[in-house]
């Protein structure tokens, strides 16, 4: 099954051309097994621009198409590969090689192939297309007294069995034979988001023997399981939309993953753009730069690293300090204001609410002094679900503020027409504002940042119309896919998440059968609309991680306990048990307090302080070193040789393969609250691997049983539906 990918509008008028050869390859590659971008994001600074149209195909193998939209008039000549150009005909220049410079671009792609198993071989074929010229009119012009060396594809081969004919008469430039069914994954993989992400830091490789048995070698064979190419993740990652796109996923779906991708491709394509990459817990930091600096590595042959591309691509912590700059400092900067402290604003220890009223106040002062707070090409936002609040006082004209700070920074995208259209006065100007959520990890507020919810009324005109760009690039897009978390994990984090299977009722989810399909399930019994029960299934399809069928080991496990001294011991020989197994205790293992914030800080100490007694070292994240209370390294999570103990405010956005939640009993207190609830699903799903929830005199109560039935189970769950406090339908 043939599939295509258009990184990009087409949007110039030189780019006509282009679009009619993309159009020809996608008819004439109909129902074969390939796989199609144009300007797939390969750009190197010294040598090597993006390709026009890069395909891959089981039996072609690598095939590059560069397209000139020349005119024959154009060209006064060619010899070998050299065509000389007629003055004033191509951008001043005198000659040009068409098929030296799509040349290099296949040099470069069967360099990223190398070392990968099974791709040693794989065939590779350049041709150059001249849509604007027949083939007649090239063999009838004056200067074709000599047999051009170039490899072409006319404008009259342009329906499917002369385009197909033309390229396999079109010599081998990489010698290789037709892909088998291992070697065409394989191959899609090299070119995907799954077979490119970057490994883990700081953890030492294990062998994999033929049955893993140890944790350590059970984590090792999940490292090197191969992911099958997810087209979905393909189209978010390295297309540039035109404007506005949201982007809602699960947890583990890859959202920071593929905004980083995002972040690189678009500098890479147009390293003019100013461009920023904001993010609200500062302990992902770290996790972002590396991401951001591996993608541009990876797309540009090794040549560009995020420290060449950080004056233009700035990677942001929402508020940022005096050290070290922050996405609303940065523009309180721009327009002169004095930005404010975290003193300053009214709301205490609530640090998205304080940011929102900073970002309210920013667009006051900035509306006040008429400064234009433009300043971005592209502004991108991980982490939105954090960036919303209900306070009808921090609303900016029924907007979300932090989010119309976000859209006021940014230049309008130039509306760019093609020479058969006319520019539309009336079209609104879109804006490049990209977010990614998870409304399931909300910690701070009960609102999801849907379209409506963040530009209120106005969302039509930040928008336009219509689902999609040109050329299908998605206005919004939904990810139900978890590559992160396995299955059983997954499923209990969404149920005791929602209450699903809560004595009293479910809190919060979907009311709908197409809304659970965007989590990822199916609906295999019951109806909605009635009051019977309804059986939700997760199919193994939308949770592929390998771990479950390697282990017969329950990935999800529970226990209650009499006292907070006897969790903590148990909890401590787990986690030698685990170090036995091979695991270090520096991101391998991390240790989540789940609960209010007074009680789970208090929770976090004695945490560590049973570990420290047990000669296990901890880190609090942001401490100076091992075993220390919290200090003032913010942007620091993990610390080598010391476990992690966190609250779930600093764990939001990393993970680890084996995570512990302690202190359900405070859940217990609680159960009935959907922020408690969310902070329990997403303590959850920061596992890799395996789950250990535990809590202390719980015994008989309504949680406690509600634990237990939601951990009998997986992959189905039956519960009766009621209407929630909190509904997550997707109604847009």
């Amino acid at each position: 099954m043939a599939d295509f990918i258009q990184t990009e509008e087409f949007r110039l008028a030189g780019e006509e051309g282009e679009q009619r050869v993309f159009e020809a390859v996608k008819a004439a590659f109909a129902g074969r097994d390939t796989l199609g971008w144009w300007r797939y994001p390969l750009i190197s600074e010294k040598s090597v621009r993006e390709p026009d149209i890069l395909l891959l195909d089981a039996e072609l193998g690598v095939v590059i198409i560069e397209v000139k939209s020349l005119q024959l008039a154009q060209i006064s000549g060619v010899s070998g590969y050299e065509w000389n150009m007629a003055p004033n005909a191509y951008f001043g220049r005198a000659q040009i090689n068409p098929y030296q410079q799509a040349k290099a671009q296949l040099q470069v792609i069967m360099n990223t192939l190398r070392g990968r198993v099974g791709l040693d071989r794989v065939p590779g074929r350049v041709v150059v297309a001249t849509p604007m010229i027949t083939r007649d009119e090239w063999d009838d012009a004056s200067f074709n007294a000599l047999l051009g060396a170039t490899p072409m594809l006319f404008g009259d081969q342009l329906t499917p069995g002369k385009l197909m004919r033309a390229l396999e008469r079109t010599q081998l430039v990489a010698q290789g034979q037709a892909l088998d069914e291992g070697q065409w994954g394989a191959l899609t993989r090299a070119f995907g988001t799954s077979g490119n992400i970057p490994k883990p830091k700081n953890i030492a490789p294990v062998v994999v023997p033929p049955i893993p048995q140890t944790r350590a070698e059970l984590v090792a064979a999940v490292r090197v399981a191969e992911r099958p190419l997810d087209l979905q993740q393909e189209r978010i990652a390295k297309t540039v939309p035109p404007g506005p796109q949201r982007i809602r996923g699960l947890a583990g779906s890859g959202k920071t993953v593929l905004l980083a991708q995002k972040a690189a491709t678009m500098h890479l394509k147009h390293p003019d753009w100013d461009i920023a990459l904001v993010f609200f817990s500062r302990s992902l930091y770290e996790q972002i730069t590396t991401q951001v600096d591996h993608w541009l590595r990876l797309q540009s042959d090794g040549e560009t690293r995020l420290s060449d591309a950080q004056h233009k691509l700035r990677i942001l912590h929402a508020w940022g300090t005096q050290g070290q700059p922050g996405f609303y400092r940065v523009l309180a900067e721009h327009i002169g204001a004095p930005p404010l402290a975290v003193k300053d604003a009214p709301y205490g220890y609530q640090a998205s609410k304080n940011l929102i009223y900073c970002a309210h106040r920013l667009l006051q002062v900035a509306e006040e002094q008429q400064a234009s707070l433009e300043f971005f090409d592209a502004v991108l936002i991980d982490e939105g679900q954090d960036l919303v609040n209900e306070e009808p006082a921090i609303l900016y004209e029924q907007r979300q503020a932090f989010y119309w700070l976000a859209h006021r920074s940014l230049r309008p995208v130039p509306q760019e027409v093609s020479l058969f259209e006319e520019l539309d006065l009336k079209k609104p100007l879109l804006r490049r504002l990209i977010w990614a959520y998870d409304e399931a990890q909300s910690l701070d507020s009960m609102m999801i940042p849907n379209t409506r919810t963040v530009f209120g009324d106005s969302w039509a005109d930040v928008f336009g119309a219509g689902a999609t760009y040109r050329g299908g690039i998605g206005k919004s897009e939904v990810m139900r896919v978890s590559y992160r978390t396995p299955g059983p994990i997954l499923v209990a984090a969404h149920a005791l998440g929602m209450g699903l299977l809560r004595e009293g009722g479910m809190l919060s989810g979907p009311t709908q059968q197409k809304d659970w399909d965007r989590l990822g399930y199916e609906v295999t019994a019951g109806d909605f609309r009635g009051k019977e029960p309804v059986t939700i299934h997760r199919p193994a399809r939308n949770s592929p991680h390998p771990l479950p069928a390697l282990t017969s080991e329950p990935l999800v496990t529970f226990d209650n306990y009499n006292t907070r001294a006897d969790e903590i011991r148990a909890l401590t020989a787990n986690i030698a048990r685990d170090v036995g197994e091979g695991l270090q205790l520096s991101r391998n293992i991390l240790v989540v307090t789940v609960g209010a914030g007074a009680s789970a800080n208090s929770m976090m100490l004695k945490v560590g302080e049973g570990l420290k007694a047990a000669g296990i070292d901890f880190y609090i994240p942001s401490a100076d070193g091992k075993n220390m209370p919290a200090g003032k390294n913010p942007n620091r999570f993990w610390l080598d040789g010391a476990v992690t103990i966190t609250t779930i405010h600093r764990a939001k956005g990393n993970e680890a393969d084996v995570v512990y939640v302690v202190g359900l009993d405070e859940v217990a207190r609680a159960e009935g609250d959907i922020q408690v609830r969310n902070q329990l699903f997403t303590a959850m799903s920061r596992s890799w691997g395996w789950l250990h929830l535990s809590g202390s005199q719980m015994a008989g109560r309504p949680f406690e049983r509600e634990v237990r039935q939601v951990l009998a189970s997986h992959p189905t769950l039956t519960f009766r539906p009621s209407p929630p406090r909190r509904r997550t339908d997707d109604d847009e």
